[in-house]
């Protein structure tokens, strides 16, 4: 039976007064974040298991937020189980021994041969064309019955349940490339319930309906990736990129692995990754330091702290010439243009933000006014200064599509036009002031928020070692002059470094 005790069901006024007290939050003045002293604000206490709490106290309503992340996601993958990271993000909400179940005992069994079963598929599936299909196909006969047996014993979507009945909104999660996030919003009052939730979903979770989860994945790659050609697109232009690096797996990963990935590889995964000593958890809001520590100790100090995880040895080779691609699909024309770069705390990492933000932030930036509004090249342009991910060194890329009768060679000519000028052409002081306040508006629009303080808090901890990188980065930012921007648009926009992926529309084949 599931043991875990559940609160009586909240009138529902409670809920909508909640909705309504985290939109006041959401919109609530941040005058002078980094005027006052946020240090004194965040508080930070780390248990003897290595999990990493951050608190920030914000009285004016009575909720807080939570967002804890493992630092994995597909970056940490291997190729074989490409996916997994976001497929054990969807694994996360099935339950535990006490969550989700009416007889864990009882399903117990019937998952063990379920696994069984789901690991001879794979076995069977890796051999491609001399796969025995007639075996497949009586072996998932099998799986199927089993699985129907189990959903007797299985409660659906209990972790939601339980959340909502206590007045918390927003439960969700994410995978990308760096990492794992989980995310709800309570009543303070609900501090409690988040602990005891929380501590059993990481000791305890189990890998409830795991090939039938495989086969939901596989799905979304389906609709999410393989029938949207600006994704497909993306795939391709990210394997062209890195060559050895592993940002150059799609975080729904390849439809063959995805496909045969087992249960074992996901237990072994796990072990490695979402333990506390890789785990940092930020709460914002109406919290109390001081009566969150203690509850915090009784819930999480038993979790035991895991192995120290892989260090990836592996680093993009410096690339020795131009790289292109291209794929043809039933859609207008698209181009991708990237360049390798360092990420932080490398000082070109803010000057290529700022470069980023000069070319395509706002209807006034370069690129926007020249391709989009005067010569009528594009539709629409963009510009990143990190992709995919900031653990490692990545990309700048600029994404565009043409307005016709114009194709991608005339969207590209306009963009490398426009960073040659940048190499050469010092960027004047009145532009650079009110890109650089822009940048700073956008941050501290990003905080104001609890669910956006506590994200970036809890990433900043998790990859860089402490929360305070945050408070820097504006730092840095005002430090970029224009003779950085030409020293890095120098350095980085080059041929040898450039790499262009095309979507072409293609021509239906017509015979008269």
């Amino acid at each position: 039976m599931n043991h875990c005790p559940q609160n009586p069901k909240k009138p529902q006024a409670w809920v909508s007064v909640l909705g309504l007290l985290i939109f006041l939050l959401l919109i609530w003045p941040l005058s002078s974040l980094f005027g006052q002293d946020l240090e004194s604000r965040v508080k930070v206490h780390t248990l003897a298991n290595g999990l990493t709490f951050l608190f920030m106290e914000r009285h004016e309503v009575p909720v807080f937020s939570a967002v804890y992340g493992f630092k994995v996601g597909s970056v940490d993958e291997a190729p074989g189980i490409t996916g997994l990271a976001h497929l054990f993000e969807h694994m996360a909400f099935k339950g535990t021994p006490r969550i989700g179940t009416r007889d864990f005992e009882k399903e117990k069994v019937i998952m063990e041969e379920i696994n069984r079963l789901g690991a001879a598929i794979s076995r069977e599936l890796i051999k491609g064309d001399l796969a025995d299909k007639e075996k497949v196909e009586k072996l998932k006969k099998e799986m199927a019955e089993l699985e129907k047996e189990q959903k007797k014993y299985i409660v659906k979507d209990e972790i939601d349940q339980i959340y909502s009945n206590a007045g918390g909104v927003g439960l969700n999660a994410g995978t990308g490339t760096d990492v794992t996030s989980y995310l709800i919003s309570l009543p303070s009052n609900q501090l409690e319930l988040f602990c005891l939730m929380e501590s059993e979903r990481i000791k305890n979770a189990v890998l409830r309906e795991f090939y039938t989860e495989r086969g939901v994945v596989q799905e979304e790659r389906k609709q999410t990736t393989e029938a949207i050609p600006i994704r497909q697109l993306s795939e391709i232009f990210m394997a062209a990129a890195f060559l050895a690096h592993p940002y150059g797996h799609p975080v729904v990963g390849w439809a063959s692995d995805i496909n045969s990935v087992t249960l074992e590889e996901a237990a072994e995964f796990k072990s490695k990754y979402y333990t506390p000593n890789n785990c940092v958890v930020a709460l914002v809001g109406d919290i109390y330091p001081e009566k969150a520590v203690p509850l915090i100790e009784k819930y999480f100090a038993d979790i035991p702290r895991g192995p120290e995880p892989p260090i990836l040895r592996t680093k993009e080779p410096k690339q020795l010439g131009e790289r292109r691609t291209k794929i043809a699909f039933d859609a207008e024309p698209q181009i991708l243009i990237g360049f390798h770069k360092p990420t932080y705390p490398h000082k070109h990492a803010y000057v290529m933000d700022v470069i980023a933000s000069i070319l395509t932030t706002g209807r006034s930036s370069r690129l926007y006014k020249d391709l989009v509004k005067t010569k009528q090249v594009a539709v629409g342009v963009s510009a990143t200064a990190s992709f995919p991910g900031i653990r490692y060194d990545n990309l700048f890329m600029i994404s565009a599509t043409p307005r016709h009768p114009h194709t991608n060679e005339d969207v590209e000519k306009a963009v490398s036009e426009h960073l040659e000028k940048l190499k050469v052409e010092p960027v004047e002081a009145k532009e650079l002031e009110k890109i650089k306040n822009q940048i700073e508006a956008s941050f501290i629009q990003s905080l104001r928020s609890n669910f956006g303080m506590a994200f970036r808090l809890m990433r900043e901890q998790l990859f860089f070692g402490d929360w305070r990188n945050m408070l820097r980065y504006k730092e840095e930012i005002t430090k970029v002059g224009p003779e950085d921007i030409m020293e890095a648009a120098k350095q980085y926009f080059t041929e040898q470094n450039r790499i262009v992926a095309c979507l072409i529309k293609k021509q239906a084949d017509v015979k008269k």
